[in-house]
């Protein structure tokens, strides 16, 4: 007899998760962004501006890019990992794109990058999920 897998944090611990985690990726993410522009130079307000915006612009479209994936059928594995894979995709080349490097590694490293992680969610996906309830384990 199969027993149920244990839960190792709460419905609350998710719910403050699915918030959190946005907020301190985005921190870093802009933080990154900023330090890109600089290219080793000292600290300037345009270098910082560009920071708070990417954060806050990366942290919208992670919360928004989550609920999306939330709100869809539990069946279209394709469509979760697309979406999913694409934001971390764009999120990597914007980053790379502010070093001031050449446009086409930028886009080769892109695509790469989400073409590999959507091959990697799609599997994951796809290999567990509850085929009674339609939940991802």
């Amino acid at each position: 007899m199969a027993h149920p897998a244990p839960t190792v944090f709460s419905e609350p611990a998710h719910r403050v998760a699915r918030w959190v985690l946005p907020v301190v990726l985005g921190v870093v993410y802009g933080n990154w962004v900023a330090v890109n522009r600089r290219h080793g130079g000292p600290v300037t307000g345009p270098d910082v501006a560009s920071g708070v915006w990417s954060a806050l612009a990366f942290m919208a479209l992670c919360v928004a890019v989550v609920q999306a994936t939330r709100r869809l059928r539990r069946d279209l594995h394709a469509l979760h990992a697309l979406l999913r894979a694409a934001f971390a995709g764009a999120a990597l080349g914007f980053l790379y794109s502010q070093t001031g490097d050449d446009v086409r590694p930028v886009v080769i490293t892109s695509v790469l990058v989400t073409a590999a992680l959507f091959l990697l969610l799609f599997y994951r996906f796809h290999t567990r999920t509850d085929a009674e309830r339609g939940l991802v384990l």
